[in-house]
């Protein structure tokens, strides 16, 4: 039920679906029937859905969940079956909404835009979604205003019942310690030269064959011919004690650079960055309001989700045939 989740989460969303009165919403003649805005695709408790929130709605599931796959007949189906299905669902839950908030508090939808506007860094950025999204900033503020009813609803009749507690944020952060703390990680090619360390040319010798494969080998040290001379190993994490000379070469690079020749136990190596992960050292107070946040939204969807299937019950829904 993204759509209508949508809803809830905005503006820290995408925007919602089903806004009319987009570029896209304002084709004509679609399907030979008229525009898309008088097309009816279905109508619910008497209220219509237009071909243009439908189309909207397939091109949003059709970018979130299948990118750039090519849509078959069949795929294409399914997608409109799964976008009228939430066109229903919106409606639905936007008409209980309705029905329990007859007013909306003054500066609220005010609020609302300056959250959106606070999302983009910049002007330009933020004017470019409203007109690419919605097609101007009337057509926005109409979309904000239409779902700011069900979002006090859920506020009201859901919002109340969430409690996060302390366990619940200290279990999430043990269950999810690996994406707050970890160490720092360095991965390279490392080459392995036969040379004389300490011999004057050795290092000038390390240093040509580096150039070599820099500049002719389009920078990659498996293409160098193997002569006997050294050794590759590829994809090599270093250890920050056992390979600290190396380390710390390596990490100091940018990526794909080489380090100078660097003598390790009597071998001369050169190291190629290839990875590079800065530690990570968040404490349980670093990411609380993080984890507090999720656990919220998360708690909120179980609520919300049996709300949401039994919206359906004793509901007047009527799907058009179009194919006439």
């Amino acid at each position: 039920m993204a759509i209508l989740f949508m809803a809830l989460t905005w503006p820290w969303s995408q925007g919602p679906v089903c806004a009319a009165d987009t570029p896209a919403a304002k084709e004509d003649e679609t399907m030979g029937h008229g525009s898309a805005e008088e097309i009816v695709v279905a109508k619910v408790n008497g209220k219509s859905i237009s071909m243009a929130l439908l189309m909207k709605a397939m091109a949003e599931i059709s970018r979130t969940k299948h990118g750039s796959q090519e849509v078959s007949p069949l795929l294409a189906e399914k997608i409109k079956q799964e976008a009228t299905d939430k066109l229903i669902i919106e409606e639905l839950a936007l008409q209980k909404a309705g029905a329990v908030v007859k007013t909306i508090p003054p500066g609220r939808l005010e609020e609302k835009v300056a959250a959106v506007r606070k999302k983009f860094k910049t002007e330009d950025a933020y004017q470019s979604y409203i007109k690419n999204e919605f097609g101007g900033m009337e057509a926005f503020r109409k979309e904000m205003a239409r779902l700011l009813p069900l979002e006090i609803f859920i506020d009201q009749e859901f919002e109340a019942k969430i409690v996060v507690t302390d366990q619940d944020v200290q279990k999430a952060y043990e269950e999810g310690k690996k994406y707050f703390v970890a160490d720092e990680f360095v991965q390279v090619n490392d080459m392995i030269f036969f040379l004389e360390p300490d011999a004057s040319d050795s290092a000038a010798k390390v240093e040509a064959i580096k150039q070599k494969i820099i500049n002719q080998h389009k920078n990659d040290p498996s293409q160098l011919p193997m002569d006997g001379t050294f050794s590759l190993e590829k994809n090599k994490p270093l250890d920050k004690v056992k390979d600290k000379d190396l380390y710390a070469a390596a990490k100091a690079l940018k990526e794909y650079g080489w380090t100078s020749p660097i003598n390790v136990d009597g071998n001369l190596h050169i190291a190629q960055l290839i990875g590079y992960k800065p530690a990570k050292n968040k404490s349980l107070q670093d990411v609380t309001a993080y984890l507090t946040n999720e656990i919220r939204n998360r708690k909120r969807q179980e609520l919300l989700n049996p709300w949401m299937t039994g919206l359906k019950q004793g509901a007047d829904i009527e799907i058009m045939d179009l194919s006439r």
